[in-house]
């Protein structure tokens, strides 16, 4: 089995992780290599360990879920909360030469920006894609269009969540918990202008056309940001990929939650 070690070497601790994970999977006569070390190893390895927060997971799981590989995160940050092994729980690796484990499949989103026929960003998103004017105190207008129908919206933005990222900036804007292997994804107002706004929990299999009145921006996982504006056509979709989650830990996403929060 040939694994890709990819740490953050950014975070505290993660290089010293990355020496003891190392060390135990060679100890295991498993394949390690380094992104230095191998071409693309998201194609060529068979497993991803992720080493650092959840943004290095998350970064690193919508590139293996092109080829189909699954990934392992180990926390070397705080909350770590999609993490499933914590760095005095590596051992757990050894489950991998036993196939003692499991695999999660979830869906992501498949996001697109055109303005007057011009691509400004194609991408997807695991946790979450957020429209809003970044301004505080100002008032966004956005519309939604499901099914041919309209919905609209007057708040600080609006939050597309899959239910992975369900506890993520969705759960702190008032959002549902939801069972991060479901299928479906939430559309969470932030701070709306109105009594009766509620987030929505939708079918995965519909398309969410949204436009703005007036400057906003678009962010997708909290990293890529692009800028928009009332000429902006935004399309969000289920994505023809899914990614793949290891779980060594054994616990169940309830557990998680009592065990994270």
């Amino acid at each position: 089995m040939k694994i890709a070690l990819i740490p953050n070497l950014e975070k505290s601790g993660a290089k010293e992780i990355t020496s003891q994970v190392a060390e135990l999977l060679k100890s295991l006569n498993l394949q390690v290599f380094l992104p230095a070390d191998i071409e693309n190893p998201y194609e060529n390895c068979d497993v991803i360990i992720t080493i650092g927060g959840d943004g290095t997971l998350i970064k690193h799981a919508k590139s293996a879920a092109i080829y189909n590989k699954p990934v392992i995160g180990i926390n070397a940050g705080r909350l770590g909360y999609l993490a499933d092994i914590d760095r005095d729980k590596i051992g757990l690796l050894e489950k991998l030469i036993t196939n003692d484990y499991s695999i999660d499949s979830r869906i992501m989103l498949s996001v697109d920006v055109e303005k007057e026929g011009k691509t400004l960003f194609n991408g997807t998103a695991l946790n979450d894609v957020v429209v809003g004017n970044g301004e505080i105190a100002k008032i966004s207008d956005i519309n939604l269009n499901i099914l041919g129908d309209n919905i609209n919206y007057r708040a600080d933005g609006i939050i597309l969540s899959t239910p992975t990222g369900s506890t993520a900036y969705s759960m702190s804007a008032g959002g549902p918990i939801i069972e991060p292997t479901a299928r479906c994804f939430i559309i969470t107002p932030i701070c709306s202008h109105s009594m009766t706004a509620r987030p929505l929990i939708v079918n995965q299999d519909n398309v969410i056309n949204l436009s703005v009145e007036k400057d906003s921006y678009l962010i997708v996982d909290g990293n890529e940001k692009v800028m928009i504006d009332s000429k902006t056509k935004i399309s969000v979709k289920k994505s023809v990929y899914e990614a793949k989650f290891i779980n060594l830990s054994g616990r169940t996403f309830y557990k998680t939650l009592s065990y994270k929060f």
